[in-house]
Formats: C-alpha cells, structure tokens, sequence
C-alpha cells in the first residue's frame, strides 16, 4: 500500500516538473549516488548539467551537456531525457548524416511561392576537443573565435564576410542587428544564464555576414558554431546548398562533436542529432479553421504558429533526431507545399 501511495506521489510531481525532474525522480537512490561521484574529462558533473533545472523547475527539459562527455558518462538520466523529448528510442539507434543532393529539391509552383515570404535554415556545431561554452576559459572562447576567424576568409567569395566581434558593438549597432535577426539575442534568458551560457560575456563571441546577407555565421553564442543560411523569396533549394557548402568547407578545419548514436552533440539534448532547425514564414488566406490546419501540419512533422503579424505564419521542423538532414528538409518541403496548397483549395472552393 505503501509502495502505491509512492508511485502516485511521484507522478503527481512528475506532471508538474521539467523532464530532467521527471527522470531524476525515477533513479534509484544507488543510481543518484553513482552519478555524483563521476566527473567527466573536463571536470564536468551531474550537478552542473541539472543545475539550471534545479533554479527554474518550470523549464522544458531543465538539462544540459556541460561538455560532449556527459552524455555518455550520465547517460542513465540523458538518455531517457532524449527519448522522451525526441519520442524516439535510441537505444538501438545508428545515426546517418546526409546532406543528400540538393538539387533533388524540387521548385513548387509560382501560386505557392507567392505565399513563401522567407526561409532560414540553421545547424548548430560543436567543436571537437573544448567543453561547452559554460566551461570554457577566456583563453578557449577567445581561442575559438581566432580560429573561426580565419577559416572564414578561406571560405568561397560568396560566401565570405566581415567578421564582427561582440565586444567591439556599441549597443545602438546590437540592437539594429538584433532586429534584423544577424545578431544573436542578448544575454537575458534565465534558463541559459543559470546554465552558466553567459559566463565572460562578451568574450569570443561574434558573427559574419556576406555581402549578399544571405549566409551568417554565430560563434560561441549557445554552442561554438552555428550556420545560418537564409532568403526572402522561395528558393529552398539554393538556400540549403549555401549552408551544406559552408559546413563541408569548415569541417575541413575543425572535427565536430559527434556519438553515434545520437548524431552531433551540443550544449542541449534538445539540439542533437541533425541539429537542424528550419524556419518558413508563410502567408495563409484563410485562418478561420487555425487548429485543423495546426493538425494537418503535425503529419508532415511541422510546427504552425502565429507570428505577431497578421496571417503570416512560421513553420517549423519537429523532428532533428533519428532522420538525415536531406530527409528532414526534403519532407518538410513537401508538407510546406501541401498546406498552402490547402489553403488555395479553400479559396477555390
């Protein structure tokens, strides 16, 4: 009776906590000890990595790799972490990177592109041999950045740009960026500032933009890298080719993070995998059946929420785990393509 009363106690708390709760809950007391007592290459501990789910248990997941080790060293509460979040089991999991043939992304329609106001395509990178950016030093942020820097001027003349340090921005030109999404936000997020992504800010980190604004690079922002490839028109294709290009030429220069079975590695569980994340804005006509359309979208793996302008709306990749880069891209472009195709039907109709 005892044991019953227990289990009911816990998944009542389990409702109300964040993912890293829910599990932590679940351990064994032997289990919690074990973990305590183990510290990775870089010094890392359990207590690091849930530290920031501790200050804020109303967060999402609540976890975090303070360094790519943790999630093997502390894989009793990662993994099941992952799972749950990614709603997939990894247990049996091989990871494939593709990048696949660009070029098999196909064009839609003039009727469909006139609803497709932008695309941004970004994936997130962590260097091989450094912690996560809360371990870092000043010497490593600063370090990371140098060799950043000059790998960008051997990139190819498209794709190449100036590159700006955080630290040299006066605070009028950050918030210009800001608003034009080349600039990363800044430090304000309770649940990274706990997480200790903020430490020796502004330190080493900086961004690069093109000439053409249609490639940006963020260095030691969450994680070491992240390539952003965007436009204001339809092209997908094009758009995909440009951050498949930059990636290939800087992993020439820097080794990546990477299990395998969990795909690439970053500072959240959330962001593995591809680490890919995919954002369309789109104008729909008609909105009068908003959560039938959020449904229909949900069986491509795409997210539909408002944007604070009127009948615009950002679709959004659910998956990053357990497909390639090509599958995820080339289904969410297909899904795109049905869902404004249901949105001209209800016009003719």
């Amino acid at each position: 009776m005892i044991n019953i009363e227990h289990e009911k106690s816990i998944n009542q708390l389990i409702k109300k906590k964040s993912l890293v709760q829910k599990y932590f809950l679940w351990l064994q007391p032997c289990e919690i000890w074990c973990l305590l007592r183990k510290k990775t290459q870089f010094n890392s501990t359990i207590y690091d990595c849930i530290q920031s789910g501790l200050e804020n248990p109303d967060a999402i997941c609540g976890l975090y790799a303070i360094d790519g080790d943790c999630y093997e060293l502390f894989r009793c509460l990662f993994w099941p972490v992952i799972m749950d979040y990614h709603k997939i089991d990894i247990r049996n999991l091989i990871f494939k990177h593709d990048f696949g043939d660009y070029h098999d992304i196909q064009d839609l329609s003039s009727e469909i592109n006139q609803q497709i106001l932008s695309i941004r395509i970004r994936i997130d990178r962590s260097i091989q041999h450094y912690p996560m950016i809360p371990k870092l030093t000043v010497d490593q942020l600063l370090e990371i950045e140098e060799r950043v820097r000059t790998t960008l001027e051997h990139l190819d003349e498209d794709l190449q740009g100036d590159y700006h340090s955080l630290k040299d921005l006066n605070e009028m030109d950050q918030i210009k960026l800001r608003e034009r999404s080349i600039l990363f936000q800044e430090p304000i997020d309770r649940y990274l500032e706990s997480a200790g992504v903020y430490n020796h800010w502004p330190n080493g980190r900086g961004f690069s933009i093109n000439k053409d604004e249609n490639f940006i690079i963020w260095v030691n922002e969450e994680d070491h890298l992240s390539f952003i490839a965007q436009s204001n028109d339809s092209k997908m294709n094009e758009t995909y080719e440009r951050l498949i290009r930059a990636i290939t030429q800087l992993h020439q220069a820097f080794e990546f993070q990477q299990h395998q079975r969990l795909g690439y590695l970053n500072f959240s569980p959330l962001n593995i995998g591809t680490a890919l994340q995919v954002n369309v804005h789109i104008k729909l006509n008609h909105t009068e059946k908003l959560d039938e359309l959020i449904e229909f979208s949900k069986k491509y793996d795409i997210h539909l929420e408002n944007t604070n302008e009127k009948n615009i709306f950002n679709l959004s990749n659910i998956i990053r785990l357990g497909r390639t880069e090509f599958h995820i891209i080339r289904s969410m472009w297909n899904g795109i393509q049905q869902i404004i195709e249901q949105d001209i039907n209800q016009n003719i109709n």
